[in-house]
Parts: structure tokens; sequence; C-alpha cells
């Protein structure tokens, strides 16, 4: 995943992320992408080194389940 494709998405409205994401295969309400965009925002370049912070992956689990946020994540390192 690129940073140019995290800042584009940062840049994008929320019917826009979830079209994006359901065309890569994620099911996404817009009522969740306005749960997740602040972390979106708080998107670190050492994240792509360090790994996502672990109090990030929890705030995503518990809006997505641990299912459905480990498929989203799985998106984002591939």
């Amino acid at each position: 995943m690129s940073i140019q494709f995290l800042q584009q998405l940062a840049q994008s409205s929320d019917k826009e992320i979830v079209a994006i994401a359901r065309a890569e295969g994620f099911d996404i309400t817009t009522s969740e992408v306005k749960k997740l965009r602040p972390h979106l925002e708080q998107f670190s370049f050492s994240w792509l080194f360090l790994g996502i912070p672990k109090d990030i992956l929890v705030e995503v689990e518990a809006v997505l389940g641990r299912k459905r946020s480990r498929q989203l994540i799985a998106l984002f390192t591939k």
C-alpha cells in the first residue's frame, strides 16, 4: 500500500472510500468509515515499518469486529 494511496483515501469522501473498499472486495458502511476516519488521519509512515499501534488495532476491532478488522488490515498490507 503506497503512502500516496493512503493520502488519497484521507482526502476521499466517505462514499468514495466505501466504493474503493468494495472494489477491493471489502464491504464497509459509511457509518463505519466515519468511525474509522480519525484513525486514517492519524496514519504515520512509521506504521509501514513498525506496524499499526495496538491501541488503533483495538479501536478498529471495536468498530468492525475481529474478522473484518483483520480483512481490512490485510488489504492495507498486500
